[in-house]
């Protein structure tokens, strides 16, 4: 992908987002969801050995409501979609105990970004 950049997190991660794109994804997540909340990028983009893909992002909240947490993530994704523009964003969103792979693989393989 043209104009895409890798921000080494560490010296042997990185993610294939520009610097803009991942404040862009942190500033938006800090205004929908709660400060002790956290953020990881995964799948694609989290992998340098990967080409383009979409953004999968991984949340886990202290947010319990259902219906709270569902219009967290609309307005999540919304405003994303707005300032990124239209591009395919995946989110998974952990607000319980209950463990999944997904929530294991998104932790162990993926970026934390908040």
């Amino acid at each position: 992908m043209q104009g895409e950049f890798i921000i080494e997190s560490s010296p042997m991660k990185g993610i294939r987002l520009t610097d803009s794109q991942a404040q862009t994804i942190r500033e938006v997540f800090k205004q929908c969801f709660c400060e002790t909340d956290k953020l990881w990028l995964f799948g694609s983009r989290a992998d340098l050995s990967k080409k383009s893909g979409d953004i999968d992002l991984y949340i886990e909240t202290a947010l319990t409501n259902t219906s709270v947490i569902t219009k967290a993530k609309f307005s999540f994704i919304t405003k994303l979609n707005i300032r990124l523009g239209d591009q395919k964003i995946d989110v998974v969103i952990k607000c319980d105990e209950t463990e999944l792979l997904i929530y294991k693989i998104a932790r162990e393989e993926g970026i934390q970004l908040v």
